[in-house]
């Protein structure tokens, strides 16, 4: 670990190097909340879906928050990594556990639950996450 106190003030420290063991999807979120009418950026992984649920939660809740990119970086063969843009995330409010679709820019499922049906999810579904162009079209599903 490095400290970097230009960045990020004094006594702040930053890792330089991330090592992923577990060959799971991980989320690569970049995200703002707005402070003195300033958007203040931060990126960071998360590995559980459930974190990434709860984010998108309260970003709906909350006007001065915004999500501007989610991606999910994917394991592939041999060893390598994809990152996928996605393009929206539903999920079920009255289930016990949290559980999400994610829609590719394609529209393909991805992640743990990429076998999930969205029609499993009945009328109660909802939808907390649509990439930020395409909130803009009105896409809807």
């Amino acid at each position: 670990m490095r400290t970097i106190p230009a960045l990020h003030g004094l006594g702040t420290r930053m890792w330089r190097a991330v090592t992923m063991e577990l060959r799971v999807p991980y989320y690569f979120v970049c995200h703002a909340v707005k402070e003195d009418g300033i958007w203040l950026h931060e990126s960071c992984f998360l590995w559980r879906e459930a974190d990434v649920i709860d984010l998108c939660q309260d970003v709906v809740q909350d006007v001065r928050r915004k999500i501007s990119q989610l991606s999910m970086l994917l394991p592939a063969e041999s060893g390598r990594w994809v990152m996928e843009e996605v393009e929206e995330v539903w999920t079920l409010p009255a289930a016990d556990e949290q559980a999400a679709i994610f829609f590719a820019r394609d529209h393909r499922q991805m992640g743990h639950t990429a076998d999930m049906q969205l029609a499993t999810f009945d009328q109660e579904k909802q939808k907390i996450y649509s990439r930020p162009e395409a909130r803009n079209k009105g896409n809807k599903r």
